[in-house]
């Protein structure tokens, strides 16, 4: 530790040592060890073949991911597009009644709402993300 206190580090140390007492260790650890170093060293030494597993392996996984990415992305497309088409037909089909109940006062209704709904969407990604829980149920 510091070469200040030799007498306290050594104390310090024994206190650590009653304190914190080292995990048992499973019967074959010193063979699982041996063995992984031993693999390790193969790979670093450059063991062709296990060299073109591993490469290959990691293509394999890298092909699934960007697959399923552009999957995602498609379905998040295709919900915007499906959402807005929804929702471009409620108000082609309410704007009547909307017209007929607000007046002129129309537009800033169908604006007020789309605010509250977009807040409502923001607040929920929110806290999604900040870990408070939840007080409605998910959709």
């Amino acid at each position: 530790m510091t070469d200040l206190h030799p007498a306290l580090d050594t104390a310090l140390d024994s206190a650590l040592a009653r304190a914190l007492p080292p995990p048992q260790l499973p019967a074959d650890f010193r063979a699982r060890l041996t063995a992984a170093i031993a693999q390790e060293a193969a790979i670093e030494a450059g063991s062709p073949p296990l060299r073109a597993l591993l490469a290959r392996e990691e293509r394999e996984r890298l092909r699934e991911f960007e697959a399923g990415y552009l999957r995602l992305r498609r379905r998040t497309l295709g919900t915007l597009i499906g959402g807005a088409f929804a929702a471009g037909t409620v108000v082609a089909l309410a704007l009547p009644w909307l017209r007929a109940t607000f007046g002129s006062h129309t537009p800033l209704i169908l604006a007020a709402a789309g605010g509250l709904i977009g807040l409502a969407i923001g607040i929920n990604a929110w806290l999604d993300h900040s870990g408070a829980p939840r007080l409605l149920p998910r959709f």
